[in-house]
């Protein structure tokens, strides 16, 4: 965990492979796949129970079959699933089954490699507005995508009225996360593995985004006003952000990001804060010697509260 704040460090260590052999993993569409004459296991029929390294017992169940990437999930208040699939399409699961047809009214999708359609998140008042976001991959043309944030009106079958409320700048693509605060804010992650962006306050890429539910953006942003910066940044130094929760308890935005050689980091975030890509983790592992150390930096650098080696 960084909490952008306070911290301490955990070297995990798990399945350590040498640098070497962690740059031969094979890739199909820029997507890593498993190795030519390694076997996928198929999933089975029923629960499989084990127990985690912590002795914790987990159950796993097949709830459904025949997604392509899934990657975003929303529960509707009748218990069926609205599930994305990255190349473009929202699905629906009613009952443990999966609808063959996909929902009509998603947006055009840029889906190639790690781009393409991700998140899908009710409004919390979805029983009042019906409100769907979904969060994608925006085709520009010979400019390639942006990514964009979609709001929809769920009818019980499609989406109707769908039309963006957000659009990030020319250089973000891939990869994001969108959670809905305490205070009612939309918090959405922006990817920032390529250059230099996820420290460049001008830019929107490898940031923690914050908007009203209509795409606005609030006042009261860390940086709302200041020459220079994005409005809409909460966070930034942001290497992979897939992961965006609240907690239940103090109704702080948690955040976890990946790193390309471990340096796997959970983040407590905090208004304004720098989490540090590139600064300290120097994209593969966080080197103690500097943490904290801001130099000449205008944003000094978060510490890290939990990374993974």
């Amino acid at each position: 965990m960084r909490n952008c704040a306070a911290a301490f460090i955990l070297g995990i260590g798990l399945f350590i492979l040498p640098l070497s052999a962690q740059q031969t993993v094979p890739f199909r569409n820029g997507i890593p796949v498993a190795p030519p004459g390694v076997p996928v296991p198929p999933l089975p029929d029923k629960p499989v129970e084990y127990q985690t390294g912590e002795g914790q017992n987990i159950r796993v169940v097949v709830v459904a079959r025949g997604l392509s990437h899934p990657w975003g999930l929303a529960f509707l208040p009748d218990g069926a699933m609205l599930v994305t699939e990255r190349t473009g399409k929202l699905r629906i699961i009613r009952n443990g089954i999966l609808d063959p047809e996909p929902v009509a009214g998603v947006p055009a999708v840029r889906a190639a490699g790690l781009c393409g359609l991700f998140d899908v998140l009710l409004h919390p008042r979805f029983a009042e507005n019906r409100f769907v976001y979904l969060t994608y991959d925006k085709p520009r043309g010979e400019r390639g995508a942006v990514l964009a944030v979609a709001r929809g009106k769920w009818d019980g079958r499609a989406l109707a009225e769908v039309h963006d409320i957000f659009v990030t700048g020319d250089d973000t693509n891939c990869v994001s996360r969108v959670v809905f605060g305490r205070d009612g804010m939309l918090y959405l992650s922006t990817f920032g593995a390529q250059g230099t962006n996820a420290q460049n306050p001008n830019s929107h890429a490898g940031k923690v985004l914050r908007l009203r539910d209509d795409g606005t953006t609030p006042e009261d942003n860390p940086f709302f006003g200041k020459p220079g910066y994005k409005p809409e940044i909460y966070t930034l130094g942001h290497r992979s952000p897939q992961g965006l929760a609240v907690h239940p308890g103090t109704g702080q935005v948690w955040e976890v990001e990946m790193g390309p050689n471990g340096g796997d980091e959970l983040n407590v975030l905090r208004p304004g804060a720098n989490c540090g890509i590139d600064l300290f983790a120097n994209r593969d592992r966080v080197e103690p010697a500097v943490l904290g150390h801001d130099g000449a930096l205008t944003l000094g650098p978060s510490q890290p509260t939990l990374s993974s080696s």
